[in-house]
């Protein structure tokens, strides 16, 4: 784990997340998570971890908190000029916006007709954008584009029964097959 080259910080107290930093010999990529808890209690030690990691994942409420605007994006803008070479602002049912000091892109929610319980919805996401980069042979603003699709249907999946019990019966054929269909309702 030492010798990770793409290295999550899931939302944790940033202190421990800059102590998990600090244990890998020199990671290629880092993504960070957080939430409105660490902003208004360690905001110091949070902003201090911009200049270390490559995306800052945030909802759009933490985005504004953070930043003090309601514009989500001056306030994209305001964060990645802070450090983070990427932030993903999380929508939840309205999918997520991605904004880089080259891009940014807007990708919605895949749409479902019912929802059993949205909980770890945001942590799925993150787990597949970071599992489709864990596998990706580099990364650029293309790759995380599709990490962000794949995210969003791992995330689809998650909603659709109570915890982790819908993740636990879906096979690779089934994520494939959601990517395509979302791919076509997607193009125009």
């Amino acid at each position: 784990m030492r010798d990770s080259r793409i290295v999550f910080l899931a939302n944790i107290d940033p202190d421990l997340q800059h102590s998990v930093l600090r244990q890998v010999r020199s990671p290629g990529f880092v993504a960070c998570d957080s939430m409105n808890y660490w902003i208004e209690n360690k905001r110091a030690s949070l902003k201090s971890l911009f200049d270390k990691i490559d995306m800052l994942l945030l909802n759009d409420a933490e985005v504004r908190q953070f930043t003090g605007r309601s514009n989500l994006m001056k306030a994209a803008q305001e964060i990645v000029r802070q450090g983070p070479g990427a932030l993903i602002i999380k929508k939840g049912e309205h999918g997520v916006i991605y904004f880089s000091k080259r891009s940014h892109f807007i990708a919605p929610a895949y749409l479902l007709e019912t929802i059993h319980d949205p909980t770890g919805a945001g942590d799925t996401f993150a787990g597949g954008l970071i599992g489709y980069l864990s596998r990706a042979k580099r990364i650029d603003d293309a790759s995380i584009r599709k990490g962000i699709i794949y995210g969003s249907i791992l995330a689809s999946f998650a909603v659709e029964d109570f915890s982790v019990n819908r993740l636990l019966g879906i096979s690779r054929r089934d994520i494939e097959a959601r990517y395509d269909h979302f791919r076509r309702i997607t193009k125009f």
